[in-house]
């Protein structure tokens, strides 16, 4: 992929493609990646779309191609922001994980923009809370911080781990998220930044999306658990919640098919 450059954002990397045929009834469909990412774990995914849209990657500031595209002030506004200029006029917005987050918020600071919006393993609250079971515990993710911090290396391998975790095809996913992050080394201060986004509570932003929504949950995620269902239901009753059998959070990379369908069958 070669990258296109949003105008006064020379370093934030998206690419639009342009190597298939379309018609007239190809729709814009953005993909958003996850913490820790970048836009080449979508690699198992394009070629099941690719004759039904035309596809837009961006790498998220701080993070993949986009490392040295680094708000001063990292937080969901500043990357909204950053990634404004490199999307389409209007389009289906897909988020995985972090980037579902990303993408509810495109969707709030322009709905005008997003034609139906899909979360994939995503969550209100990563982290969890007192009124929010379905996360990971505060003392765990405190921890991991302080790992982020003093090793990032090590601590995106672990992490990794946990996103293959309970998977049937774990080892060759965790194979392709290697050659992922060696493909694109990521820059120790996009980690730590971004990684602050996972924090916080997403509750309201949720309750505020008025757009045609999916949000995907997979059964065998541990950082965005399916037990969630019923209660995400409750922040957006009008949305659509779907939990993929036998997926883990990276459950896509093998079973690209899956939720190339799930994607058909909401944006026919």
């Amino acid at each position: 992929m070669q990258p296109s450059q949003a105008a006064g954002l020379q370093s934030l990397f998206s690419h639009t493609d342009t190597d298939v045929s379309t018609t007239s009834n190809t729709q814009p469909l953005v993909l958003l990646h996850g913490w820790g990412m970048q836009s080449d774990i979508w690699q198992t995914l394009i070629p099941e779309l690719q004759q039904h849209y035309q596809i837009t990657v961006i790498d998220l500031p701080g993070l993949g191609r986009s490392a040295e595209c680094l708000p001063q002030d990292y937080d969901l506004e500043a990357v909204v922001a950053a990634i404004a200029d490199a999307a389409p006029a209007s389009a289906i917005w897909l988020g995985w994980s972090l980037g579902g987050i990303i993408a509810l918020a495109f969707s709030r600071r322009y709905p005008d923009r997003v034609s139906r919006l899909i979360t994939l393993g995503s969550s209100p609250c990563f982290v969890a809370r007192d009124d929010w079971s379905f996360g990971m515990d505060e003392t765990t993710y405190a921890q991991f911080e302080a790992d982020l911090q003093a090793n990032p290396t090590k601590t995106l391998q672990r992490f990794n781990r946990l996103q293959v975790h309970g998977s049937a095809t774990a080892r060759t996913d965790l194979k392709i998220l290697k050659q992922i992050v060696a493909d694109v080394q990521p820059s120790d201060r996009g980690l730590i930044a971004s990684l602050a986004l996972l924090r916080q509570d997403y509750r309201e932003l949720y309750r505020a999306i008025d757009i045609p929504s999916l949000h995907l949950l997979c059964e065998l995620d541990t950082l965005a658990p399916a037990a969630m269902a019923d209660a995400l239901s409750q922040l957006q009753p009008d949305a659509h919640i779907t939990v993929l059998a036998e997926q883990s959070h990276v459950g896509f990379l093998a079973a690209p098919q899956c939720l190339a369908d799930r994607i058909r069958q909401f944006c026919p």
